[in-house]
């Protein structure tokens, strides 16, 4: 998307957005032609400004866009940066059409503190999910995408255009990531999977390496391996990035681990229908880590931080593994394999202990499409949040309260601990008898673990990463969620 700034208010964007606030603070264009416009049909009670409400005003100044986009934003007091975001991008996603290529916003001074989550709810709106569509159907799915955004004001500050410049880079990862999850198992298969986070370290010139089975059989990872077991020829690999800036504070790393099950099938346990479908969605916490190392260096992000997804699918085949295998995870722990669909875990379980015992880092945080309690407990909206230190989940509640991403702290009982114990191995994947209740508790409860004395939290994002009834900023499917969270906690952390 190209970004345009401009002084002079211009007939050029195909449709300009103009938000108004209810109570008049819309500052220097009051004195333009526009000001006139938004004056007569205040005073004639056609637009108001309440939150939410909006105008399509058809102009013939030779002055002004031919559409205009009145977008009200209620009372300045009320507002906030969620109310912003969705606000804006509820009304533009209804007014994209094949003939709108170039967006125009009018920006003002009471306007500044709002550019980012202004700016955001504009671009994220700007995403074709369709990406496999061809000849007129892709030419379609294409038509309310826009190539240009001009930013109308008397006086853009360098900080409102460093706002917009953010919400750029943001809104391209969460793109990417959605882009990822999306993306059909057979088309982002480990390799491709693989190689995209290949490009972009070699984009941002961050070092990573991608280990083969070879090398995790070396390692001894038989909790990943065994997951892999099924999958035939489509070997299992490991991705390990990092991103240590020029001016980088003199704190341990910051630790994101990312489930990367490429197509989870469930194994012997096999998904039934209407589940097993959107299985290519379980990769959605590795597109995330990789997600979030596109934007690091862009955002000039101080912190030193390590990436790591573990990469597989989960299949049947002869040498699938089945319930009632013991298997040895890199810990050194062994696990009972009480039912093959909790295959998540396993995978984390050694990245997780070769990320703590690798790089010391001050936090480790994982994010999995991990249970579907989860989605009964929280459904859409809210991510699960657990972890073993309140000081790192406060600050990720903080993060997620100001970016919309939202989540729910669960607990993890010491029963749940105990519940997760073996009976002929140390641990067991999934508990028996009550495996139904507190399942998204009870999976961090195994997670806890392998992550030794560090600060860790885990954010289960199974219904927050894909789903069918978006939020006004999302399409159907891939959400690109908890980007724009672990970007504001590192900014903060």
């Amino acid at each position: 998307m190209h970004i345009i700034y401009s002084k002079v208010l211009t007939a050029t964007p195909d449709m300009l957005i103009c938000p108004i606030f209810e109570d008049g603070k819309s500052g220097d264009i009051s004195d333009t032609g526009l000001g006139k416009i938004v004056k007569d049909m205040q005073k004639n009670k056609l637009f108001k400004a309440q939150t939410g409400e909006y105008k399509l005003v058809y102009s013939s100044s030779k002055g002004l866009p031919k559409r205009i986009l009145l977008v009200g934003l209620g009372k300045i007091i009320k507002v906030n940066d969620g109310l912003i975001r969705n606000t804006v991008a509820k009304v533009l996603k209804s007014h994209l059409g094949k003939d709108i290529n170039t967006i125009g916003v009018l920006t003002y001074k009471a306007l500044d503190l709002y550019t980012k989550p202004l700016a955001e709810g504009i671009m994220l709106v700007n995403y074709n999910f369709a990406q496999y569509k061809t000849g007129k159907d892709m030419k379609k799915a294409k038509e309310k995408l826009f190539s240009d955004l001009i930013l109308f004001g008397k006086n853009i500050s360098v900080s409102v255009k460093k706002a917009v410049k953010e919400a750029q880079i943001l809104s391209d990862s969460v793109n990417l990531v959605r882009d990822l999850v999306n993306g059909a198992p057979n088309y982002i298969t480990v390799d491709n999977f693989a190689k995209e986070a290949k490009a972009i370290a070699k984009k941002h010139k961050y070092s990573i390496k991608v280990y083969d089975r070879a090398w995790i059989e070396k390692k001894g990872m038989g909790a990943l391996l065994s997951v892999n077991n099924g999958s035939g020829n489509k070997t299992a690999k490991l991705v390990v990035m990092e991103y240590k800036p020029k001016v980088m504070t003199k704190k341990d790393p910051v630790l994101f681990v990312g489930k990367g099950l490429i197509f989870d099938a469930g194994g012997y346990n096999l998904k039934p229908s209407k589940y097993i479908e959107d299985m290519h969605q379980d990769k959605a916490g590795g597109a995330l880590v990789v997600g979030i190392f596109n934007a690091l260096k862009d955002l000039k992000i101080k912190r030193h931080v390590v990436g790591i997804v573990p990469l597989t699918e989960n299949l049947i085949d002869a040498y699938a593994q089945k319930p009632s295998d013991v298997v040895t995870s890199y810990s050194g722990k062994t696990i009972e394999i009480r039912n093959t669909d909790a295959e998540g875990r396993l995978i984390l379980a050694d990245a997780l202990a070769y990320g703590v015992e690798t790089f010391k880092p001050e936090y480790t945080i994982d994010f999995a499409t991990l249970t579907g309690a989860c989605m009964v407990a929280l459904g859409d909206r809210y991510a699960g949040l657990l972890g073993n230190n309140e000081s790192l989940m406060k600050a990720i509640k903080k993060s997620a309260d100001k970016t919309d991403e939202l989540v729910w702290e669960l607990p993890i009982h010491d029963d749940f601990r105990q519940a997760m114990k073996g009976k002929v191995a140390d641990l067991r994947n999934i508990d028996n008898g009550t495996s139904s209740l507190a399942g998204t508790s009870k999976a961090a409860a195994f997670l806890e673990y392998f992550v030794g004395k560090s600060k860790w939290a885990h954010l289960d994002i199974a219904g927050t990463a894909y789903n069918e009834k978006p939020k006004a900023t999302d399409y159907p499917f891939a959400t690109g969620y908890g980007l724009r969270l672990m970007i504001d906690f590192l900014e903060n952390c």
